[in-house]
C-alpha cells in the first residue's frame, strides 16, 4: 500500500461527473445491470457527510444517457467550475471502431458505428485537458479502458502538453486488450466494488494507494489488472478523508450466511438464418424417410424413427435433470462450502489456516480461479467437493471449493464475506503462491 500523507481538495472549489450506462437499444450490447449501484454508491461515498470530499450539488450523476449534449454540457459545467479537483468517471461498454479508438458507449450507441455514435474517449481527455482545475482525475470502468493511459502517454501533441500543466490521474479497470469484468446478479462491477472497497478502508489511500489496493484484489482473483497513469504527484491526492459506510459491499453486521449462485443465462433469440437452416434440416430429413418408404419400405422407416427418438431423449436427458438445480458457493457462520441441488458440501472454519482464489498461471495445477482452502495441520480433510477439481493438489492439505465462474461470484464481495465470518485468513494469489510454490 501506499503510506505517503495523502492531500485533501477543496470541496467549494471540487466538481465531479459520474457518468454509466447499463441500459442499451441494440441487442448487441448486453445490459449491465451493476451499473445504477455503481454511480449511486460511488456519489453515496464521494458525498458521505463525514468523510466525503464533495458536497452533493458538486457532484452529477447521467444515468443512460442516449445523446452526446447532455454528456458534453455537464463536462463542460464541471469543467469551467471545478478549480481544485475535477473527476471523471465512466462505467459501462467500451468499443473500439476501426482504427482501435476507444469510445464510450451511450443508451443509444449502435456498436456497429461506434465512432459515430459513441463518446471518443478522445473528447472526454480534451474536457480534462482544458479544464482550470489544479488537479485532474479520468476513472474509466469499461473494456479496454487501458487504451486511455496509452494515450496519455503520447508526446508531441497540445494535448499531451495541456495536460502537463497541473495534476492529472488516469485510472483504468483493465488493459488496452482486456474486457472489463462485471459478475453477474452481484452489485457491483468486480473494479467499482474494489475502489468503493479501497474508499472504506480504515486510514484514506492516496490514488496510488487506491490504484494498489484495487490491483491487489483484482490480481489475486485473476482478473485484469488495473492501470494508472499519474502527471506532477496527482497521486498523492485523495477520495475519501476516511471510511465510508459501504454497506453494499460489505455483509451485513446481522448477516448469517451470504450465497453466490450464478445467475441463468436468457436464452439467445434465434436468427432468422439459424430459423431457415432448421427448417431446411428437417424438410431433408422427413425427405429421406420418403426415400426411404418409397424404396424399401414403411419398416426401415420405422426403426429409423424410433431409434432417432431414442437418442434425442437420452441426449436431452441431462439438460431435463439440471433445470432448476442451483449451484451456490456458500460462506456462513460456520465455515465455508457449495450447495449444488440438495448434493452439499462443507469444511469449518476452525479447520481452515487460509482461504483464497488462485487464478490461472502457465503450468498450474489447479483450474482457473479456483477457490481454494488451505486446512490446519492434522485437521480432517472434508468429503463432498468435486472430485475432478481436487486430483492434481500437491498434497491433502487442500481442498478446491469452487471455481468463480460457476457460481458468478464476485471477488470483492467473496473476500469481504470470508473476512466478515472468518476475520484475516483471506490471501492473495501471490501470497499463496509464495507461501506453496507447488500451486504454480
Amino acid at each position: 500500500m501506499n503510506h505517503s500523507r495523502p492531500r485533501f481538495p477543496d470541496p467549494a472549489a471540487s466538481r465531479a461527473v459520474l457518468i454509466g450506462c447499463g441500459v442499451f437499444d441494440d441487442t448487441d450490447l448486453p445490459a449491465i445491470p451493476a451499473v445504477n449501484s455503481n454511480l449511486a454508491d460511488l456519489r453515496a461515498a464521494l458525498t458521505e457527510d463525514t468523510y466525503g470530499i464533495l458536497p452533493p450539488a458538486h457532484c452529477r450523476v447521467l444515468a443512460d444517457p442516449a445523446d452526446h449534449r447532455s454528456v458534453g454540457m455537464a463536462l463542460a459545467s464541471a469543467a469551467r467550475d471545478a478549480e481544485d479537483l475535477l473527476l471523471v468517471y465512466y462505467t459501462g461498454h467500451g468499443l473500439l471502431d476501426e482504427d482501435g479508438l476507444l469510445h464510450l458507449a451511450l443508451s443509444s450507441t449502435d456498436p456497429a458505428h461506434a465512432a459515430f455514435t459513441g463518446i471518443p474517449v478522445d473528447l472526454v481527455k480534451r474536457c480534462l485537458g482544458r479544464a482550470r482545475a489544479r488537479l485532474r482525475v479520468l476513472v474509466l470502468d469499461c473494456c479496454f479502458s487501458g487504451r486511455a493511459v496509452a494515450a496519455m502517454t503520447e508526446s508531441g501533441s497540445l494535448f499531451s502538453a495541456q495536460l502537463e500543466v497541473s495534476g492529472t490521474y488516469t485510472l483504468t479497470s483493465t488493459t488496452a486488450n482486456a474486457p472489463s469484468h462485471a459478475p453477474p446478479g452481484q452489485r457491483h462491477t468486480a473494479f467499482t466494488a474494489a475502489l468503493l472497497d479501497a474508499l472504506n478502508q480504515p486510514t484514506p489511500l492516496t490514488l496510488d494507494g487506491i490504484h494498489q489496493h484495487i490491483d491487489t484484489l483484482l490480481q489475486g482473483a485473476g482478473l485484469p489488472r488495473p492501470q494508472r497513469r499519474s502527471v506532477n504527484a496527482a497521486g498523492d491526492f485523495a477520495l475519501a478523508r476516511g471510511p465510508v459506510p459501504l454497506c453494499a459491499t460489505a455483509p451485513n453486521a446481522d448477516a448469517e450466511e451470504i450465497r453466490f449462485r450464478e445467475q441463468p443465462h436468457r436464452p439467445p433469440v434465434r436468427s432468422h438464418r439459424e430459423t431457415v437452416e432448421a427448417v431446411l434440416w428437417g424438410v431433408g430429413v422427413i425427405a429421406l424417410m420418403l426415400l426411404m418408404a418409397l424404396f424399401g419400405g414403411w419398416r426401415p422407416v420405422l426403426i429409423t424413427g424410433a431409434a432417432s427418438t431414442v437418442l434425442a431423449g437420452l441426449a436431452l436427458l441431462p439438460h431435463l435433470l439440471r433445470r432448476g438445480v442451483h449451484y451456490d458457493l456458500v460462506v456462513n457462520r460456520d465455515g465455508l462450502g457449495t450447495d449444488h441441488g440438495g448434493h452439499s458440501a462443507h469444511v469449518p472454519w476452525k479447520d481452515i489456516e487460509c482461504v483464497g482464489v488462485v487464478r490461472r498461471a502457465p503450468g498450474t495445477v489447479i483450474v482457473a480461479n479456483a477457490l481454494i482452502a488451505r486446512l490446519k495441520a492434522g485437521a480432517p480433510r472434508p468429503q463432498g467437493f468435486r472430485k475432478g477439481l481436487n486430483k492434481r493438489l500437491p498434497d491433502q492439505r487442500y481442498v478446491v471449493i469452487g471455481t468463480l465462474g460457476v457460481y458468478g461470484a464476485d471477488p470483492v464481495r467473496l473476500r469481504s464475506a470470508v473476512e466478515h465470518f472468518a476475520g484475516g485468513i483471506y490471501r492473495t494469489d501471490k501470497q499463496l503462491l509464495d507461501m506453496d510454490p507447488r500451486l504454480r
